[in-house]
């Protein structure tokens, strides 16, 4: 499993314990409840912000072979023109 996956699984994991621990609230509306819900909804805070560092990552990664791409592309370019020209 990559990393993404991981997180991925780990947000889904932490949502689940984000829902029973707003039933509990809301059916409960313990101060015990309460505090249980806001360390849940602080574990999802968390992994968002890991999972948000991982897609920043990839669009970085994509970004550059873009990049590399359309720096190749000119420079064939300017090899074949160079070519055409002689």
């Amino acid at each position: 499993m990559t990393q993404d996956e991981e997180l991925h699984a780990e947000l889904m994991r932490a949502f689940q314990v984000y829902f029973k621990a707003n039933q509990t609230w809301i059916n409960k509306g313990t101060k015990r409840s309460a505090i249980r819900l806001r360390q849940a909804l602080s574990e999802i805070r968390r992994i968002c912000s890991e999972r948000r560092v991982v897609v920043r990552e990839w669009a970085v990664e994509k970004e550059a072979e873009l990049e590399a791409r359309a720096e190749r592309r000119a420079q064939k370019q300017g090899k074949n023109k160079a070519q055409d020209d002689n």
